[in-house]
């Protein structure tokens, strides 16, 4: 994913492991007025509460990348891996925020099955700016799982 990504300015991030053990990837793209950042974990098993262990992923990633609330808040994209996450009943744009809150939204939420080699997404508002980097996203994940769910 960081070979497309990369195109549009995105970097690796490093020493990430002890705060987010289940990551995998962790890209950020920063500049003077962008602060976006892409997180792919890979779980063994569906969290009980889908939404809380969104909202703490958000956390530990925004105090990874570097934000600053209210002046420089975190755009992010969270690709999720996990066996059986087709059965999950919530549809993933369920997960991403309302409103800009000023501080760190999740901005898409890609929900892939390797099992079953499929994948749902669901996106914000805003697509102007972020759209480029969730088609990238979206046409990786068309490419290594094929089937795309809404």
């Amino acid at each position: 994913m960081l070979n497309s990504l990369s195109e549009h300015g995105f970097k690796s991030v490093s020493g990430y492991g002890k705060r987010i053990p289940e990551c995998v990837s962790l890209l950020k793209k920063q500049t003077w007025n962008t602060n976006r950042a892409i997180c792919v974990v890979e779980l063994n098993v569906l969290p009980k509460d889908m939404r809380t262990y969104l909202k703490g992923l958000r956390t530990s990633v925004a105090f990874r990348v570097g934000f600053f609330p209210l002046f420089w808040g975190l755009g992010l994209q969270v690709v999720v891996v996990c066996p059986g996450i087709k059965s999950l009943e919530q549809d993933p744009v369920d997960f991403v925020a309302k409103v800009d809150n000023q501080w760190a939204i999740i901005q898409s939420v890609f929900l892939v099955d390797p099992g079953d080699r499929s994948f749902r997404e669901g996106r914000t508002w805003g697509q102007f700016l972020t759209g480029k980097y969730q088609d990238a996203i979206s046409n990786e994940l068309r490419v290594s799982y094929g089937k795309a769910g809404t």
